[in-house]
């Protein structure tokens, strides 16, 4: 067996076992009754919803003239496979033995020998994409700098949002993470998933996403035949600015940067790094927003805050739900053995979500 099976078997004995049957399937369907906790039913309908709801709004721009919503909602479904799938199977790849950061518990739908549940799937096109449709509603693209200060937006408003249902997911065995992989944590959660997932990659999808997409489009078409051709030209930069968008995340990673400047990543610099680096895109949100956008309860009536209330709404009730076996956790683990993760931040950041909610557009 080798270091990776061994430390796969290792995680999945944490989260309670899986079925031999399901780990041998490229796909298997599991009934919702069955899952380990109803936790996991609520998140599903959740995202699925999401994704769907997010792809339903980007054909309605799209038909607008504005391809950039459907080309960012495409091209996070090509980075969630250029990036999930190495993690999945990192031997494969010729990485080390070792290098399994995590798997996820059997969900309801479940892909690629169990790795992959189609709630994370659509993890993707429901947060990112909202995220940015709630940062191009509040008018931040228009700004000076636009591209790069709306994409600094983007990352900080995912970032609140994720981290809300990041550090949740463990205390219920939702996934579990391998933590000898992992420089430092705050409470369950490895910083440089914080930093880099919930922050990084939507930043670099929006990059990639402007880069190589273009915002709008005159809404009289040509004839077919050019029709088809910028409809193919269209599949293409979607499917280059989702493959591009590993590379950009990549180059803003903490690591990276550590290892270009010759510093060495411990656990006192990754995180002082890290709280810099959020900190001062938050400020800088924070004050895009309170410059370009107005407080408005009105705006509420819009697709993103629509969707991201609803999201808000239910992880509110889902925390409340958690606090007695948060409060009863020993050293960080529950009575049901699984370890917490910060209250004290997913709090703050839902009441910075909760802010991005109610400003508009001036």
């Amino acid at each position: 067996m080798t270091d990776t099976a061994l430390t796969f078997a290792q995680l999945v004995e944490r989260l309670g076992g899986f079925h031999p049957e399901n780990i041998e399937s490229w796909i298997f369907v599991k009934s919702p009754f069955a899952l380990s906790h109803w936790t996991m039913n609520v998140v599903e309908v959740l995202l699925i919803l999401g994704a769907a709801w997010g792809l339903r709004h980007a054909l309605t721009q799209y038909r607008k003239g504005e391809p950039v919503y459907l080309g960012f909602w495409a091209a996070s479904v090509v980075f969630m496979l250029a990036l999930e799938i190495p993690v999945y199977f990192p031997e494969k790849l010729g990485a080390a033995d070792n290098a399994l950061f995590f798997i996820h518990n059997e969900f309801s739908v479940q892909f690629f020998f169990g790795r992959a549940p189609l709630y994370i799937l659509a993890l993707y096109p429901a947060i990112m994409y909202t995220a940015f449709v709630l940062v191009r509603q509040a008018g931040l693209f228009s700004a000076r700098w636009g591209v790069v200060t709306g994409a600094l937006a983007v990352g900080t408003v995912h970032h609140v949002f994720y981290e809300i249902f990041d550090h949740f997911g463990p205390q219920y065995g939702w996934w579990t993470w391998n933590y000898a992989n992992f420089t430092s944590s705050l409470a369950s959660v490895p910083v440089s998933s914080m930093v880099g997932f919930a922050f990084a990659g939507p930043i670099a999808l929006t990059l990639a996403t402007h880069l190589l997409l273009p915002t709008s489009r005159p809404l009289p078409g040509p004839g077919p035949e050019q029709t088809g051709q910028r409809t193919l030209k269209f599949v293409l930069r979607t499917v280059l600015a989702g493959l591009l968008t590993p590379v950009i995340f990549v180059l803003l990673t903490l690591n990276t940067w550590f290892q270009l400047l010759g510093i060495p990543l411990t656990p006192r610099s990754e995180m002082m790094g890290s709280i810099i680096l959020v900190m001062s895109a938050l400020l800088l949100t924070l004050y895009q927003f309170l410059t370009l956008t107005k407080f408005s309860a009105r705006g509420l009536l819009q697709f993103s805050r629509v969707y991201l209330g609803l999201f808000i709404a239910v992880f509110a009730g889902l925390w409340l739900y958690a606090l007695p076996d948060y409060f009863s956790a020993t050293h960080g683990v529950t009575p049901q053995g699984f370890p917490v993760g910060s209250l004290p931040y997913a709090a703050g950041c839902m009441a910075f979500a909760v802010f991005f909610l109610l400003r508009e557009k001036r």
